[in-house]
């Protein structure tokens, strides 16, 4: 799975609202460090702008998506920037992404906790009248409208409450103590992404989804819808459910982490062992080799000196008695040119003695020239000897 380096964050969705319990002492502390988790776009890094949701419930900033995905047309398939889950380029580019409006009211109460977070707040409404009369009236605020986004006084609280347009607006004390829970509450409904100026007041049970009043006419007047407001809670107590299911699957991938980086310490442990193993059975056949080339080179010493020893006698034996026959040959002829009768008859007849004697020799040739060396080593031959690996990456030594 890649991450291209994101932050990583869990972005919530707009039936998370109950789920959410961000709880702070006073005004001053409104966690807005615990907000940022659900406010902040995992490609930049910064606030969302104009957040846009996708089917795997990842939340980013439209520009950051168009971006991501400029080269990509409408039907295109797409990874998720940030668990890389596939989803569909919709129809008029990926501004028809629909618009996470919690991630927008999560956004405004971070701006509202920054407003909450000073004690002296001028009244917004008296900064835009321009009657010079009322310059020594109290102008600190004390009310913040959600729907107006203004700080008020309590003049002017007064007058917006009475005026028949705004009465109904929410407002926040700027001198109270409040949670994130609270204050989420105070802001305007969630518009529709079809039509921007209907509130969403009913849910579908059929379609599962949340519609205004026109899409209520258009396309869900047949269907059993309720008020959305009744089915907050159950759809809290199905997202609870989904919450502690998926906690007991995290554990459950917590421990399979584990699992798999102790069993992968342990594999390492034999991957050392077995590489000893083979350097060790190396230097064991290297040394056998070594031992069994010195003793075939030992032998063919022993054989060398032996046969060498043989050819040495029997050539000493043809050189003496090549001798004799010289001797002999040299000795009969000088005889024969410069002996008498007398000379010759008494010699001649044990001369052909000693001549027959001399032509007797023995040509004994009982020795072996051929030495040869027929060697079996082969790859195939060397890993049986040396041995090989079994299944579970262990050395199997065979020889």
């Amino acid at each position: 799975m890649f991450y291209f380096g994101l932050k990583i964050k869990f972005h919530c969705s707009a039936v998370q609202v109950t789920a959410i319990n961000y709880m702070a002492t006073a005004a001053a502390s409104v966690p807005v460090k615990e907000l940022e988790d659900v406010t902040e776009c995992s490609i930049c890094l910064t606030a969302l702008t104009d957040a846009r949701g996708l089917p795997c419930i990842h939340t980013f900033c439209l520009k950051c998506l168009q971006d991501y995905a400029k080269n990509k047309k409408p039907g295109d398939k797409v990874p998720c920037p940030f668990c890389r889950e596939d989803f569909t380029v919709p129809e008029g580019g990926l501004a028809k992404l629909p618009r996470n409006y919690f991630v927008e009211k999560v956004l405004e109460v971070k701006k509202l906790a920054s407003r909450l977070d000073h004690d002296d707040v001028e009244c917004e409404t008296c900064s835009e009248e321009s009657n010079t009369s009322d310059r020594n009236r109290e102008r600190k605020a004390v009310k913040f409208c959600t729907d107006c986004s203004q700080n008020m006084c309590k003049q002017c609280l007064s007058c917006h409450t009475k005026c028949k347009a705004t009465s109904s607006h929410k407002t926040v004390g700027l001198n109270e103590g409040h949670d994130a829970e609270d204050l989420l509450s105070k802001f305007p409904e969630n518009r529709c992404d079809k039509h921007n100026d209907e509130v969403i007041k009913l849910y579908c049970c059929k379609c599962k989804l949340a519609v205004c009043m026109m899409c209520f006419v258009k396309g869900h007047k047949t269907h059993d819808c309720v008020d959305v407001k009744e089915v907050a809670d159950e759809l809290s107590k199905q997202l609870d459910g989904d919450i502690i299911s998926l906690r007991k699957t995290d554990d459950e991938c917590n421990t399979l982490i584990k699992t798999v980086e102790d069993d992968k310490k342990k594999f390492k442990g034999e991957i050392v062992k077995a590489r000893q193993a083979v350097s060790s059975e190396a230097e064991k056949l290297h040394s056998l080799v070594n031992r069994y080339k010195q003793e075939l080179l030992n032998e063919l010493s022993q054989v060398e000196k032996k046969q060498c020893k043989k050819m040495e006698s029997i050539r000493d034996d043809a050189e003496l008695h090549s001798v004799k026959i010289r001797n002999f040959i040299q000795y009969g002829t000088t005889l024969k040119q410069k002996g008498t009768a007398c000379d010759k008859a008494k010699l001649v007849s044990s001369l052909r003695e000693r001549a027959t004697g001399l032509r007797q020799f023995d040509h004994d040739t009982d020795y072996n020239i051929k030495v040869a060396f027929e060697g079996r080593s082969s790859y195939d031959e060397v890993k049986r000897m040396f041995g090989e690996l079994d299944a579970d990456g262990m050395l199997c030594v065979t020889s």
